[in-house]
């Protein structure tokens, strides 16, 4: 009798302890009989995601709550209705998957799939999304949980591809003089391309639509020291307010040695006015309130360099910057923004500055020339000529790096004149398009280029062309070329 009142009390402690031990099992339940289990749920752990076309598998996680050691079977399925992806073409994913916990799974417990990112480099399709939903069968005592949908969006790498189109035709350029023409182009920030007609001898824009900005005669009227008509222009740029600046000239007062040019200032706003004449002036560029200008003895400059003026007053003697007589600047020029100035030096140069582009570095302090690259280098796309080497030369900002976009009027380049971009960091040569290229993949039906500066670029990429009529060949347009820049 008296060992079992020993032993009895043993018994309850024993009991007490195997319950604290069961319900402390799961992690999600909550302590107490009837409660382990009764809300188990699974849902994603994230609601959505972003990733490139280049990223591969993509891994999606699952996580059960109060998992009350039970197997818990969930579908995951693609939702075609919201997605904008195609299976098989964008991704590589199952329409329906079951991902099961097993008995043994506790609260916090995670399962995964993948979604493999299938990486097409054939067009641009814009950011592109897979959906997936989450489902648990009526017969499973669990609940799907939130977030209970997921959505991968998948960022298109691939480059848009080049575009060729006319802005405008030979129809659309037709002043009411009928004399057709278009070369030193420019495009203001508001988007019309501003151009000089020498067959009629205005300016003009085109937006949508033919514009006079500046009649023949008005013309001739600004610029009163000249007594021959003005019907030529050697270059062309724009400030940031719009106002526009032309090198011009009449071919009658001009001869083999000397080309008396004018310093036009076409403004937004107000009067034109002429800012300085000068002979043998060939390139142009506006930086701040100074207007920068290159300059050829053989045309009648008094050196060959770099020269200035600034943007506001008439009738001034031109500044000299800088100048080498083994330079030949007679084929446009732009400004980077560090403030240096490029130009290509022509066939006309001599020594280690034939046929490069120049560097003037410091053009407002202590000017130095100095050879930024040979565009013919080995290795280059860029195929010299005799004498029909770059025709122009424009400055274009993109992602955070500069380039010079050049024309290369080369008759020797086996599919024409051709257009690159040199990248001013590291000088490396892309080529862009050919003159075969432009006339191929546009209503074009050939192409000459205009005489001087007959492109214009602007830092979203698009690249605008003068074409002109000649006796072999050609005709007149604009034309406008995107997304060929690196």
């Amino acid at each position: 009798m008296t060992q079992l009142m020993r032993i009895r009390p043993f018994f309850p402690v024993i009991l007490f302890a195997t319950i604290v031990l069961f319900a402390g099992c799961d992690s999600g339940g909550t302590p107490g009989a009837g409660t382990l289990g009764d809300s188990t749920s699974v849902a994603f752990d994230e609601s959505e995601a972003l990733v490139g076309e280049d990223a591969g598998t993509y891994t999606v996680s699952l996580s059960v709550a109060d998992a009350g050691f039970k197997e818990v079977p969930v579908s995951v399925s693609f939702n075609t209705d919201q997605s904008s992806v195609t299976r098989g073409d964008d991704i590589s994913a199952s329409s329906d998957t079951t991902i099961r916990f097993p008995r043994s799974a506790t609260s916090g417990d995670e399962r995964s799939f993948g979604i493999e990112v299938l990486d097409d480099d054939e067009f641009s399709e814009g950011t592109e999304t897979a959906v997936f939903d989450l489902s648990i069968p009526d017969s499973v005592e669990a609940a799907v949980g939130a977030p209970s949908q997921f959505s991968l969006s998948i960022e298109d790498n691939d480059e848009a591809p080049p575009s060729f189109d006319l802005l405008a035709d030979a129809q659309d350029l037709e002043p009411s003089s009928g004399n057709t023409d278009a070369h030193c182009l420019v495009q203001r920030s508001s988007g019309e391309v501003v151009f000089f007609n020498s067959s009629d001898g205005g300016i003009f824009s085109y937006d949508g639509g033919l514009n006079v900005e500046r009649t023949a005669t008005d013309l001739n009227s600004d610029i009163a020291a000249e007594s021959n008509p003005i019907d030529r222009c050697d270059g062309v740029a724009r400030d940031e307010s719009d106002n526009v600046y032309f090198l011009l000239r009449s071919d009658e007062s001009s001869s083999q040695n000397s080309h008396p040019t004018y310093v036009y200032k076409l403004a937004s706003s107000g009067s034109a006015s002429v800012l300085a004449s000068e002979q043998g002036l060939k390139g142009i560029v506006h930086s701040g309130s100074t207007v920068y200008l290159t300059g050829v003895s053989f045309r009648g400059a008094s050196g060959d360099g770099f020269y200035s003026v600034n943007d506001t007053d008439e009738s001034q003697s031109v500044s000299t910057l800088a100048t080498e007589s083994a330079l030949d600047l007679a084929y446009g020029m732009d400004i980077d923004s560090s403030g240096n100035l490029y130009a290509f030096s022509g066939g006309f140069a001599s020594g280690d500055r034939t046929r490069k582009i120049v560097r003037l570095v410091n053009p407002s302090g202590s000017a130095t020339i100095e050879e930024f690259a040979d565009p013919y280098r080995d290795g280059s796309p860029l195929v010299g000529d005799s004498g029909d080497d770059i025709a122009d030369v424009d400055v274009v900002s993109r992602d955070g790096a500069e380039f010079l976009v050049v024309y290369n009027g080369s008759f020797e380049a086996n599919n024409g004149e051709q257009w690159a971009s040199i990248q001013i960091s590291d000088q490396s040569i892309s080529l862009l398009f050919n003159r075969t290229q432009l006339v191929e993949n546009s209503p074009a039906g050939g192409f000459v280029g205009g005489f001087t500066e007959p492109v214009a670029v602007n830092d979203n990429g698009e690249i605008f062309v003068a074409s002109r009529e000649a006796f072999f060949g050609g005709e007149y347009y604009i034309a406008r070329v995107e997304n060929v820049l690196p």
